[in-house]
């Protein structure tokens, strides 16, 4: 092993080091090319110079498999010094290295401008870092240069280029451009590439065309298990657990061998339709066929089990592989804490600091979620603290947020001030979290106060702001204000109102009274009400004594049939009550016992207070 790693002793052959380099730069670790490099005596490059330029694009390529902008600086230098920026691989490798990183995004378009003669290569690696580095536009924009003959008429789109735009129509969303790529494709023949074929079956899946996806799959005369992969993930995506599954027969009626990407989309099919009986199938086959069950497969099956209501099995599947990998962990408190299970998740949390396994941000995201859902405000704390204690972990935007929210459901704004005050960086979701947390904990005034400030502080609120500063005003009876920034929500920041803003509207015009101008906004909503808002509207008329109204709207439920609820009966029970209409009493609650209709009792969410 270490004559792999040790330069050749004492040789002053430069064949030899150039050997070593080539042989290195391909490696798993290009580590090494770059260390035989620096390691080459410096008499003997003035003696022999290194002027090869397949090993200079082979260093080039090491520095961009190790993300070393630096070492390619100091490598581009040597590139100059001995003239081989002529050569069209070197600068290829250049372009693609600089493009590869933001930071250096504009030595890659410069370098990119000055080569003479470039090649569909060079294009490709422009476009490629574009895309990286979120750029789309840009990378569509070289496209449409090449096709209008802005380069030599010889560069013309291959079928890389192909796959890199239409990936990245896939993940910036713009599907408009993905199907004009593909178009542009059938006009070409590049679709008949499996390559191409493949990214886009990827972007029909991924925007919900699975038929569109199924018809490019089964036009599709060779098929690569990608195409099948894709295919069945397509299916997952989209909850169809039966076509995922029909797919993976025919692969085995075809003799196709599967591997760990195909299992792991039909665990996630069976995930998505909650589908515990195939779920079931899927593991038993891995285990009947021999394969590891590597930490991919440990973590979609607890999230299976988990998602699909049997975390028993979930369990089960944890402790078979006893693993140290933190992921697996983190896959099991997120399952005890989808099913409720919050304490058993806690608990999972001292196993990990007895085992001393380092836990990461998605780790403290699930404890503070099991923390948050049981109002354990005690475990919230000493969560905190050992955040806070962690460099690793001190100061994320993602975390602090998090326990601004818990802190806030479990009643103690103090604690969540003192989180929010300490942040070193806060984006919309910190705001937005200080605003809810004052919302739901009655303190209207804070939270407009906290708005204005975020407002200062240039930080554009989003729909969930509006939402929480709205419930504010609902809450504190601030009628004005709210529909101030009702309009402000509207008509500014150009927000669709939700069922849920138009909720609060509602319900703070009925809280104080104003019954009229409640009714009035819901027959003008921009959405249909829901029977919570009728809801609302009703049992304020019943507050405040307007029968008729209250009555009306109950007649009106009824023949639109939105009442089904246990909760629709009892508001309806009620204002037949105080108008005095007791036939209306015994049927609305003989159809509750017909239904067999409960209503849940409430409960604090709040199980330890410390405050």
């Amino acid at each position: 092993m270490s004559s792999r790693l040790n330069p050749p002793p004492s040789s002053t052959d430069m064949s030899k080091w150039l050997t070593m380099i080539r042989r290195h730069a391909s490696d798993a670790n290009p580590f090494h090319a770059i260390s035989f490099f620096k390691a080459i005596p410096r008499n003997q490059r003035e003696n022999a110079p290194l002027d090869d330029h397949f090993v200079y694009a082979s260093l080039i390529k090491a520095c961009n498999r190790l993300s070393a902008i630096r070492e390619g600086r100091s490598i581009h230098c040597h590139v100059l010094r001995f003239g081989l920026d002529y050569n069209v691989n070197v600068l290829n490798a250049l372009v693609y290295l600089y493009s590869s990183a933001e930071k250096s995004m504009g030595c890659a378009c410069a370098l990119f401008d000055k080569i003479p003669e470039k090649t569909i290569v060079t294009v490709n690696c422009m476009i490629s870092g574009f895309v990286k580095n979120k750029r789309f536009d840009a990378g569509v924009g070289l496209f449409n240069r090449v096709l209008g003959g802005g380069f030599d008429l010889r560069v013309k789109p291959n079928y890389v280029t192909l796959v890199i735009l239409i990936s990245g129509c896939v993940e910036f969303g713009r599907f408009s451009i993905g199907n004009s790529l593909h178009s542009y494709c059938f006009k070409t023949s590049l679709d008949l590439k499996n390559e191409v074929r493949n990214a886009l079956i990827h972007l029909y899946a991924e925007f919900e065309y699975m038929d569109d996806a199924a018809k490019l799959f089964h036009e599709t005369n060779v098929r690569d298990l990608v195409s099948w992969n894709t295919m069945i993930a397509g299916y997952a995506k989209n909850n169809d657990c039966r076509n995922a599954f029909s797919l993976f027969r025919e692969m085995r009626i075809g003799n196709i061998e599967c591997d760990r990407v195909s299992l792991v989309s039909l665990i996630s099919a069976c995930t998505n339709s909650r589908d515990l009986h195939m779920g079931k199938a899927v593991h038993a086959y891995i285990k009947v066929s021999g394969m590891e069950m590597m930490i991919h497969f440990e973590t979609a099956l607890i999230n299976m089990y988990s998602k699909c209501g049997s975390i028993e099995l979930g369990r089960k599947v944890f402790d078979e592989l006893a693993d140290e990998n933190i992921a697996s962990w983190n896959s099991m408190i997120y399952g005890y804490v989808e099913c409720g299970f919050n304490i058993e998740a806690l608990s999972l949390w001292n196993v990990i600091q007895s085992r001393k396994i380092k836990p990461d941000a998605v780790t403290m995201l699930g404890l503070i979620s099991a923390c948050r859902s049981s109002g354990d405000l005690h475990q919230g704390i000493q969560i905190n603290s050992y955040i806070e204690s962690s460099d690793h972990l001190s100061g994320s935007t993602v975390l602090c947020n998090a326990l601004i929210d818990m802190y806030a459901k479990c009643g103690s704004m103090d604690r969540a001030e003192t989180v929010f005050s300490k942040m070193p960086r806060r984006d919309v979701i910190s705001w937005t979290s200080i605003i809810v947390g004052y919302a739901i904990n009655g303190e209207g005034e804070e939270a407009l106060l906290a708005f204005r400030k975020m407002g200062a502080e240039k930080i554009e609120p989003n729909s969930v702001t509006f939402l929480g500063v709205l419930s504010a005003c609902d809450h504190a009876g601030l009628v004005d204000k709210g529909n101030n920034l009702y309009n402000i929500m509207c008509k500014y920041y150009h927000i669709e109102p939700k069922i849920e803003h138009c909720g609060c509207m509602v319900d703070m015009h009925a809280r104080a009274g104003m019954l009229e101008e409640a009714y009035k906004f819901v027959k003008d909503m921009p959405v249909e009400p829901n029977a919570v808002v009728w809801r609302m509207l009703i049992n304020a008329c019943r507050v405040y004594g307007d029968f008729n109204l209250g009555l009306n709207l109950v007649s009106g439920l009824i023949d639109v049939k939105t009442v089904h609820g246990p909760e629709d009966h009892v508001i309806s029970s009620n204002i037949f009550a105080e108008a005095g209409r007791w036939d209306d009493v015994l049927q609305e609650r003989s159809l509750m016992v017909a239904q067999k209709a409960v209503k849940l009792p409430g409960k604090s969410s709040i199980a330890d207070s410390l405050e």
